[in-house]
């Protein structure tokens, strides 16, 4: 009966109502808010209707900001909020609101900003006080009981009694806040040179033993990541590489691996990776993977490709709805058979659960994964690779004993919201996924997320952020139209004749029209709203909303030959590039979105001729050679390696400066065309294949090419790929 009524808690069910009665939250369909429907504190959504009841009483305002997988805001809400004396004390004196961070992260970003000017840290749950128009005087995070009590009874003690006080730190908290998120930062153009000293900067904060950036907690840090590896193929640098290879063997190898069931932990909160703090969030399957498969592509690494690949299943096995959407996480605690909510409890073993699960392969993989006779979670473990080397197919078999085994227990709670934003980033992972690892479902997947975002989340010329309990509300955000734009962008390069380019450039011009600045940066909100205008440069879970801005038009300027495109992308790199090195490793993502406008893409897919060619590059290490294949628009050639014409410039292969035999290119077409019509050329057109070989060590190949149509021959470009 424990368990039935927890269940019950969770989704907020009339039996539950049967001793409670519903508070203000009632019609909401965030899963966080309807987690404390029936709570003791008489929650409201955020909204004019909590703002005006405290004006009309009084009151000033605690707003308690979290999400549905958050432990700590299980913990504060068991704790106090279905507290009878922590209720009703903060009924009669406050006016409460609950928010979900994952529907605003607009106000979650303000808010955060709060806490930690006042205190010097963050972290969910945030609690925050206001005045009853919207000024901050206090904010913290997670408060036992006790603390809570006793915090609430000093401010509530000032409110009554000295009230000027609380306002002049209103006042002067807003005021600090407010100049931090409309801040203004002068054009400083983005060398090379500032790239190098850039990612130099972040390699001295990283984890030379354990890799990652920091001590614990420890964050995967996606931007951070992705933005060294762009500098490492920009410059052939194996050192920035080899960095980015320890994070990434740290993550893959530890316990913030789920090593049975795939997919990553949301962090770690030791240095080692060894022990996750279990909440799986969908934007980091999508943005570790992305790690994994650049990694793969610059040195086949099969550790990388795998985990790559075992997090796209994890996330269409159990995140993906039968709709096509994805869902934002699952929790990270987990009901064990007493009905208690546990942390990690679905993911931990015991030596002797091994045996009973596994038999005789026990002893292997109670070595191989590291589980010892008193674990750290209650004595229990999570699964992690330290030192293993053994037979891989092995361990996978056992592994998928393990996953199959652990079904029996009750399976954490995913939160069924489906985060526009979040779904970009994966529908962007999967499109990837698909071309790297050949495998064609993970497109099926991702085209299928596109078509629901843009069938169900429609909000008349824009989109909504967010679809929960079948309806879509929330207006979107930067993030999610910038980021939504890039997935497009990514099907289209997969699927060219899928129809998806349209669709981004809309999105693009409406987020021209609606969200951009005077001077070209972009605000969060089409309105603003909170504590004032809000220019998200700042990455968090995932890239700001203007370096997202910045990929997505670059990626359109080079998609076809719209001069809005061209311009604004230009234009923004200018303004974004000083903002961006005014605090760089908080906005990597901003320095690599610049650097790609300034100096080209990097990665295996790049499109160029205005999006006439498109130009693949693989890998295959056993062979040592790079294979490239290269898609021609139809009504488009680019010169043979040969082209008969002194006048017209060679597809060219380079490797370390050197150049390709001959037996790189494949035969030509000899043809006439309109504009030439008396003389052959030779030409290739449609899909072409060529081959570069590549030796030990790190390998730079440089290719040159120029396409033409039957009437005009763009400028030839040259695309630079770094191989080790």
């Amino acid at each position: 009966m424990r368990i039935l009524a927890l269940i019950a808690l969770l989704f907020a069910s009339p039996a539950w109502g049967q001793e409670r009665e519903p508070n203000n939250l009632l019609g909401e369909r965030s899963p966080y808010l309807l987690q404390h429907l029936y709570n003791t504190v008489d929650w409201y959504p955020w909204g004019e209707a909590a703002f005006e009841k405290a004006r009309v009483e009084g009151k000033p305002i605690f707003l308690s900001v979290g999400y549905a997988s958050c432990h700590w805001c299980r913990v504060m809400a068991e704790e106090s909020f279905e507290d009878e004396e922590v209720g009703a004390f903060l009924n009669e004196n406050f006016i409460s609101i609950k928010m979900d961070r994952e529907e605003r992260p607009d106000l979650d970003e303000q808010f955060m900003l709060v806490t930690q000017m006042a205190t010097g840290g963050g972290g969910w749950p945030n609690s925050v006080f206001l005045t009853s128009t919207g000024e901050p005087f206090y904010g913290g995070g997670y408060y036992p009981k006790e603390a809570f009590l006793q915090l609430l009874g000093t401010l509530d003690q000032q409110w009554r009694e000295d009230r000027e006080t609380i306002d002049a730190t209103a006042e002067s908290l807003g005021g600090i806040v407010r100049e931090y998120l409309s801040r203004k930062a002068d054009a400083i153009p983005f060398t090379p040179e500032l790239a190098r000293a850039l990612s130099q900067q972040m390699l001295d904060m990283m984890d030379v033993f354990n890799g990652g950036f920091g001590v614990a907690p420890k964050f995967p840090r996606e931007s951070n990541l992705l933005y060294l590896l762009d500098q490492a193929e920009r410059n052939g640098d194996a050192t920035l590489l080899e960095a980015v290879q320890l994070a990434a063997e740290g993550m893959v190898n530890g316990a913030i691996h789920d090593q049975a069931g795939g997919g990553f932990h949301r962090y770690a909160v030791d240095n080692e990776w060894a022990e996750p703090h279990f909440e799986k969030m969908l934007y980091n399957q999508a943005l570790i993977s992305q790690v994994l498969m650049r990694l793969d592509a610059l040195q086949a690494t099969p550790a990388f490709s795998r985990a790559a690949q075992r997090t796209f299943d994890y996330v269409l096995r159990s995140l993906q709805a039968k709709s096509g959407g994805f869902y934002a996480s699952e929790d990270a605690d987990s009901l064990n058979l007493d009905g208690d909510f546990i942390e990690g409890y679905y993911y931990t073993w015991t030596q002797a659960r091994i045996r009973d699960a596994a038999k005789a392969e026990a002893d292997f993989l109670i070595e191989a994964l590291n589980v010892g006779e008193d674990g750290p979670f209650g004595g229990e473990s999570p699964l992690r690779l330290v030192y293993f080397s053994g037979d891989q197919a092995r361990l996978d078999a056992g592994l998928e004993t393990l996953r199959l085994a652990r079904m029996a227990r009750m399976a954490p709670f995913p939160d069924r919201k489906i985060l526009m934003g979040w779904n970009s980033e994966m529908i962007i992972a999967l499109a990837a996924g698909a071309e790297a690892y050949n495998r064609p479902e993970y497109l099926v997947a991702a085209q299928n997320a596109a078509r629901f975002i843009m069938d169900n989340m429609r909000n008349g010329e824009g989109y909504f952020r967010t679809y929960s309990a079948a309806e879509a509300t929330i207006e979107a955000q930067l993030p999610d139209y910038a980021g939504f734009g890039r997935a497009l962008v990514a099907l289209h390069d997969a699927d060219p004749a899928g129809g998806w380019l349209p669709e981004a450039k809309r999105v693009a011009r409406y987020m021209l029209a609606n969200f951009q600045e005077e001077r070209g940066i972009f605000r969060m909100n089409e309105q603003v709203e909170g504590l004032g205008a809000f220019i998200p440069i700042d990455d968090g879970e995932v890239a700001s909303g203007n370096a997202q801005a910045q990929w997505l038009l670059t990626a359109l300027a080079r998609r076809g030959e719209d001069v809005d495109f061209i311009q604004q992308a230009a234009a923004l790199a200018d303004v974004l590039s000083g903002y961006a090195l005014a605090l760089p490793e908080q906005r990597a993502a901003a320095l690599a979105a610049v650097d790609a406008q300034n100096r080209g893409d990097t990665g295996p897919v790049r499109a160029v001729s205005n999006g006439a060619v498109q130009v693949r590059a693989r890998l295959d290490r056993a062979a040592g050679v790079v294979n490239f294949t290269l898609i021609v628009a139809e009504g488009w050639h680019i010169n043979a390696h040969e082209p008969l014409e002194d006048y017209f410039i060679p597809t060219t292969l380079q490797v370390n400066g050197e150049a390709v035999g001959a037996e790189a290119y494949p035969e030509p077409l000899i043809t006439t065309l309109a504009f030439n019509s008396d003389t052959p050329l030779a030409l290739y057109d449609g899909e072409v294949r060529l081959s570069a070989p590549v030796g030990p060590g790190a390998n730079v190949v440089n290719l040159v090419l120029q396409s033409c149509s039957d009437e005009i021959c763009l400028a030839p470009q040259s695309l630079s790929f770094s191989f080790w």
